[in-house]
């Protein structure tokens, strides 16, 4: 599972890394995140930093792993509920996160989504930076 991980998120790094990361971002900053994600078994799988900002129902961002993949992420936001995907310019090979903020926590689960339907899946936590 790790492994499957690792590659799809590879195909993440290849498709972002062709995008302009200088993007300005509307909205209010929710924070710079410092993330963990684990497959079902709980083995850590991917660690790094997410930073979010919102505009009222719209969440746009970006993200960063500790080995060096990063991307912009979209998504959207009822209440403290978050719906993230990190590759949202694509129809396959999505990485989504779907989460609930509270304090300074953000946590819940990541599907790996292709077109055969979901090929990956775990949880997540980040806490905010200070």
């Amino acid at each position: 599972m790790k492994g499957l991980f690792a590659a799809l998120c590879a195909g993440l790094l290849l498709f972002e890394s062709c995008q302009d990361l200088g993007t300005s971002y509307e909205g209010s900053f929710l924070g710079t995140f410092s993330f963990r994600s684990f497959d079902t078994l709980k083995v850590e799988v991917a660690h790094g930093s997410l930073s979010l900002f919102r505009n009222d129902s719209t969440v746009s961002g970006h993200w960063s792993f500790a080995d060096g993949r990063s991307g912009e992420l979209e998504g959207t936001a009822s209440n403290s509920d978050l719906s993230l995907n990190l590759n949202p310019h694509y129809v396959d090979n999505n990485l989504l996160l779907r989460g609930t903020i509270a304090g300074d926590s953000f946590a819940g689960t990541w599907e790996q989504i292709g077109f055969p339907g979901v090929m990956a899946r775990g949880t997540f936590v980040a806490v905010r930076m200070r």
